[in-house]
């Protein structure tokens, strides 16, 4: 059992490790380079998208949060039960997953004439 552990173990630490890196090529035209100049215009708009998008959630959830715990505390006769709210309030984040910002980044580069090489280390 002890030798099924550490290869699992030593399986996930190696995977875990690996790290991927793309290589840009820039097209050859000047009509290509201004497509990529349109691309990271795009790119730079997506990421505002979902740094908007994270702070909005993180506020929902920060109010919902509030409120709970407001009507938690008015309910509450005792400081057990106030500290009780207070350990009920949860944590609230939200991150932004500019992925697909990425993605979409790549694939018009690519379609503009430039090219992408995935380095997986």
């Amino acid at each position: 059992m002890n030798n099924l552990y550490f290869l699992l173990t030593t399986a996930l630490i190696l995977g875990g490790c690996q790290t991927i890196r793309y290589e840009m090529h820039s097209p050859t035209t000047d009509a290509g380079r201004a497509c990529v100049t349109q691309c990271a215009e795009i790119r730079e708009t997506c990421r505002g998208n979902e740094i908007r998008r994270a702070k909005s959630e993180r506020e929902e959830c920060e109010h919902q949060a509030e409120q709970s715990l407001r009507i938690c505390l008015n309910s509450a006769d005792t400081k057990e039960k106030r500290n009780e709210c207070e350990k009920k309030k949860p944590g609230c984040w939200s991150y932004e997953n500019e992925t697909r910002c990425e993605e979409e980044y790549r694939s018009c580069y690519v379609q503009c004439g430039g090219k992408v090489i995935k380095i997986v280390e």
